[in-house]
């Protein structure tokens, strides 16, 4: 436990040492407005569930795709054996 302590004093160390260094160094900008109001828009509206929405669409996409490949694999294998089948009757 006292080594994760020393680690973590250290670094409120290192931190606090670099705001020090930094608050003379950094000027604070004022952003658009249109900016400002952009991004309350979008955090007001809630992009999350667009986003859940488009991850269900791929998988979605994703199976109906697998089953359009499994169906095809399945009539050929169901055509090949009826023409076989078909083959072997004229042939005897």
């Amino acid at each position: 436990m006292e080594m994760g302590k020393r680690f973590s004093d250290a670094s409120l160390g290192k931190i606090a040492s670099l705001e020090t260094r930094l608050n003379g160094v950094l000027k604070p900008v004022a952003p658009r407005k249109e900016f400002v109001h952009g991004l309350s828009r979008s955090i007001q509206s809630g992009n999350h569930p667009t986003f859940v929405d488009q991850v269900t669409n791929w998988h979605l996409y994703a199976l109906m795709a697998a089953a359009v490949v499994a169906g095809g694999v399945f009539v050929g294998v169901l055509v090949k054996t009826i023409a076989e089948t078909t083959m072997n009757k004229r042939s005897a």
